[in-house]
This record gives structure tokens, C-alpha cells and sequence, in this order.
């Protein structure tokens, strides 16, 4: 008999997973909670540049059964309605995010839950708990390979969105242990580059997590119809393992499921990149608590750990985060992010839906603020994102501000209620107040609801 491959393993977890009972109410409410913040982040995105161009993809693409596109009244195919919605969630990077060693955005799988949990027909606990396993795979793949992956060896973390889909959809399929095996071994095969992120960032960073979304539905149908993948897809000569990864833990990647690792996502409060947050926190304190205005603000210094300033101040060794000239960069810039805190007292989509990194006053500030790497701060990371702030102002006086970790992580978690109002914030364009409050009450009672209810409820009312 032979020995079981890494593909046939993590089959069998998924599906041992999938038949357990989850009944546990703070598990499930978790679930919705995670399920409202995602719904906030794709309806604030549904008339951006890439919501809109995606969307007019996804109606080339159509086809029957439909699933419903998100903040719209349209629909398209199950793949053209997981890439418009998974670009959508992705778009205003106020979508959650886990981090061990590497980061991820579990809720990039959410939208292909909910396709293929409409156009299957199954109930709302079933769509919850292909979401638990989404969760599962994409957390624990921060934490299995040996070194990075995204900062050493140069890959994406949307490569595990392809994977955690497809396990997600699989379930949904309810395929079998050998099916769900290729239906893995399949969606491995298709790593995203990490050159989307390095210097300048385009558009492609919200459309990698719908095109890696729905590679994975793709993956899981097509071994549905009995297509087979490559065996030794992770482990063999050319596998993502020796050409991708590296070493990695691989007991740890295809463990059974214990305990739920969704619970430990962090949500977001800003559209900012997640280890820029603390930095955003601090500063927005420092302008709560001092009366000052930004002329007076002689030099501003921001201590990190290494990773943030690596990643948000040199790009990644591309083009330095000082220089912004798009909504995806601005968002990716500790610098940026912290100036124009600084100049606004606040850090909303409206330091990012228009250009504020060219306003004089916040070049100005822009141009004093310096980002230094505090070696002291790296023993926190990644269990907490530290930065420290330090306004030198003209009149000599300097006031210095620190956070370990940002609110939203689950040590100072978002509320129901923060999570409600980040939705009316971000849905406001799309639906009237009486929508909001019935996507809101659906979202976090969705065990008792049905996906078409859900879907129905985000879609603008008739005209």
C-alpha cells in the first residue's frame, strides 16, 4: 500500500472536518461576524476602478446557474461571481488579515463560499462551515513553510487562496476523499508570483485574490467531473515544495482540525496595509491628545520592526513607498500613512479615494517624516505589530507615542457594533439605511437565513 502524498492527507482533514458538527455558538457567531466585515469591505469597492472592471468581465462570462455579484443586481456564472466579489472584499485592503510567519487575508475565499454556497443550494451552516475550512487552510499556511514565503522565497499569499477555495468548494461539492485529494492537487499547481507587491503597486493587488479565488472553484469542479492533478503535486521533483516553498511542516499544513483557528483573524479598521496599523493608531492618539497643527511639526520619526520597513518604506526592494502615485502604493506606505493622519486627524477612504499624496500640506509633512528600523521591536513580531511615533514640534517640545498591536486584533477586538458601523460606512453609497440594517441583521444571524437570502439583501432595492 502506498504512502499517502501531502495532497491525499490534507484531503482527508478537509473532509473528516467537513463531517464534523459545528453547533458551537461563539464559533458560529464568529463566523458571521467575519462574514458582515467582509460583506462592508466588497459593497464600498462595488464602483471602483477594478470592482467595475471585473464586473464587466464577470458579464462576458455568465453562464447558468447564476450566482449574484455583490452591492449589485447582477449576476454571472459561479467563476464570474467569485471574481468580481473576491476583487471587491480585496479592494479597500480593510479586509481581515492573519499573520504568523506570513500574511494572509482569509476572507479573500469568503465571496467563493457564497457563490458556490448559492448555485449548490445548501444550507447556511454548510456555507459556514466551508468557510471555517477556507479559514483553516489559508491561517495555517502563514505558519508551515521554514522560512517566508512572501519576504525570502517571493510568493504571494493569494497562492493559498487558490488551495483554501478549492477545499472550501469541495466541501460544498461535498466530494469524497479522493476527489477532494485532486481537486488539491490541482489548485496547488497554479503559485501567484509576489511580484504584484514589490515598489509600485497595480490594480492586480485586489484582482489576485479573485482570479486565485476562483482558480480554486474552478480546481474543485473540475475534479468534480473526475479530472485528475498531479499526485505529488507538493513533495515531488518539481513540486511546490522543492521549486516554491522549501521545507516545510507539512504534519502541521495536514493536521485534523482541533480547535478553529478563524476566531484569531484580525479585523481592520483601516484601509491600510495591517502592520501599518499600530503606526496609524499611535498617531491618530498622538493627535487626540496634543493641540497641534501640522506647520508645527518640525520632524516626525516612526520606529518599526523590520518587516514594516522593509515592506511599507522600501517596497520590498522596489520603488521606495515615498514615492506614491496610486491608491494601492498610498495604502501600502508607512510614511504616507502617518503624514497624512498627521495633516487630517483622521485616516479614512477619504485619504485614499482622491490623490491626498499630492496636496501640498501633506507633501510637506510627507517630506519630515523619517522611518527607522528599531531592532528592539523584532522580537514582538509577528504575535504584535509595535510602532513607535515621535512628533518633534517647532517650539521644541517632542511627544512620542507606542502601540504593540492595533485595535481589531482579537486581543482588543472589534465589537458587533464597530463591525455594523464600518458596514453603514462602507455600504452607504449602495444601500438605503433599511438595506443596511437587513443585511446587517442577516449577516450576523446567517445560520438561520439562506445564502440566496443573504445575497438578496446586499443588492440595491429596485428603482
Amino acid at each position: 500500500m502506498s504512502v499517502p502524498t501531502i495532497a491525499e492527507r490534507l484531503a482527508q482533514a478537509v473532509v473528516s472536518a467537513a463531517a464534523r458538527a459545528v453547533s458551537d455558538d461563539k464559533l458560529l457567531h464568529a463566523v458571521e461576524r467575519v462574514l458582515l466585515d467582509t460583506l462592508a469591505c466588497a459593497l464600498g469597492a462595488v464602483n471602483s476602478a477594478p470592482g467595475t472592471a471585473v464586473r464587466a468581465w464577470s458579464q462576458l462570462i455568465g453562464g447558468s446557474p447564476q450566482a449574484s455579484i455583490l452591492g449589485t443586481r447582477e449576476a454571472s456564472s459561479v467563476l464570474g461571481a467569485t471574481l468580481a466579489n473576491c476583487t471587491m472584499v480585496r479592494h479597500l485592503d480593510m479586509n481581515d488579515c492573519d499573520w504568523a510567519r506570513d500574511p494572509a487575508h482569509p476572507s479573500d475565499n469568503i465571496g467563493a463560499c457564497l457563490a458556490v454556497g448559492q448555485v449548490t443550494g445548501v444550507s447556511a451552516l454548510e456555507v459556514m462551515k466551508a468557510i471555517l475550512i477556507a479559514y483553516e487552510i489559508q491561517m495555517r499556511s502563514t505558519e508551515f513553510t521554514k522560512v517566508s514565503f512572501f519576504k525570502t522565497t517571493g510568493w504571494d499569499h493569494t497562492t493559498f487562496v487558490t488551495l483554501a477555495t478549492a477545499a472550501a468548494t469541495g466541501v460544498l461539492l461535498r466530494l469524497d476523499a479522493t476527489r477532494m485529494a485532486h481537486a488539491i492537487a490541482i489548485a496547488a499547481s497554479y503559485p501567484t508570483v509576489g511580484e504584484l507587491r514589490v515598489g509600485q503597486i497595480s490594480m492586480m493587488k485586489a484582482a489576485s485574490a479573485g482570479l486565485a479565488a476562483s482558480r480554486g472553484v474552478e480546481a474543485a469542479y473540475l475534479a468534480s467531473y473526475g479530472v485528475t492533478g498531479p499526485r505529488e503535486i507538493f513533495e515531488g521533483k518539481r513540486g511546490v515544495s522543492r521549486l516554491v516553498l522549501g521545507e516545510c511542516d507539512w504534519d502541521l499544513l495536514t493536521a485534523p482540525v482541533g480547535e478553529w483557528r478563524l476566531p484569531r483573524t484580525c479585523l481592520k479598521q483601516y484601509p491600510a496595509a495591517y502592520i501599518i496599523h499600530s503606526a496609524i493608531d499611535a498617531t491618530l492618539d498622538l493627535r487626540r491628545e496634543h493641540t497641534f497643527e501640522p506647520g508645527q511639526i518640525k520632524e516626525v520619526t516612526v520606529e518599526g520592526f523590520g518587516w514594516l520597513i522593509e515592506d511599507m518604506v522600501h517596497g520590498m526592494g522596489g520603488k521606495s513607498r515615498y514615492d506614491i502615485d496610486t491608491r494601492e502604493t498610498a495604502d501600502h506606505s508607512l510614511p504616507y500613512c502617518v503624514a497624512v493622519s498627521l495633516v487630517d486627524g483622521e485616516y479614512t477612504l477619504a485619504q485614499l479615494d482622491t490623490p491626498r499624496w499630492n496636496a501640498p500640506e501633506v507633501k510637506s509633512v510627507l517630506a519630515r517624516v523619517r522611518c527607522v528600523h528599531n531592532p528592539d521591536f523584532d522580537d514582538g513580531f509577528p504575535a504584535n505589530r509595535p510602532a513607535r511615533i515621535t512628533v518633534m514640534l517647532t517650539n521644541g517640545q517632542a511627544i512620542t507615542r507606542e502601540r504593540r498591536f492595533p485595535r481589531g486584533d482579537p486581543r482588543t477586538p472589534l465589537t458587533d457594533d464597530d463591525i455594523a458601523a464600518k458596514f453603514k460606512r462602507l455600504s452607504g453609497s449602495i444601500l438605503s439605511s433599511n438595506r443596511q440594517k437587513q443585511v446587517i441583521e442577516t449577516a450576523l444571524g446567517f445560520r438561520n437565513h439562506t445564502v440566496a437570502e443573504l445575497m438578496a439583501s446586499c443588492a440595491p432595492e429596485a428603482v
